[in-house]
Formats: C-alpha cells, structure tokens, sequence
C-alpha cells in the first residue's frame, strides 16, 4: 500500500492544484491513514471501538487514492495548461 500511495503521489505531484497546503495535505494524508488503520489493528485488541478506526483509515485511503487519480487523470486528458504555467513557459521560450 505505501509504494502504491508513493508512485501515485509522485504523479500527483506534478498535477497544478492550488492552494500548495492542500495538494500537500492530499500527498500526506494516505500515509498517515496507513499508520492510523495498522496502529488500530493492535488498539482494537485493547478497546473494540478501535475497530471503527480501521474502517475510516480505510476510508480516507480510498478517498485520497480516488482524488489523486481522478485529478492527475483529467489534467493528462482534458485540462489545459494554467496560465502561471504558460507564462512561465513563455519567457523561457518552451511549450
């Protein structure tokens, strides 16, 4: 599961989503989901409402997965260059 959430952040990466705290926020948040749903594997044990952790950090990698893959999917196919990116393109004399 962590290297699926590494590849698909490190294209993601590369996707233009502003504000920067929430496309970093998007990066972080299924790596954190990971430690909260292994650590309540061993807390379910100790208090069973724990189990209900498991399933929101279930929860959140799915939905995180599905945003990544949905946003840096429609900027490869359907989007067009964002005007910060295009000027910046334009003085170095790319694109």
């Amino acid at each position: 599961m962590t290297f699926i959430f590494f590849i698909m952040g490190s294209i993601f990466s590369h996707a233009y989503l502003r504000p920067v705290w929430l496309k970093s926020l998007v990066v972080v948040l299924p790596f954190i989901a990971i430690a909260m749903d292994v650590g309540s594997w061993y807390f379910t044990k100790i208090f069973k409402p724990f189990a209900l952790m498991t399933m929101a950090g279930g929860g959140v990698m799915a939905l995180s997965f599905t945003f990544m893959a949905l946003v840096s999917l429609y900027q490869l196919w359907f989007g067009k260059t964002p005007a910060a990116v295009q000027e910046r393109a334009d003085r170095r004399g790319g694109l």
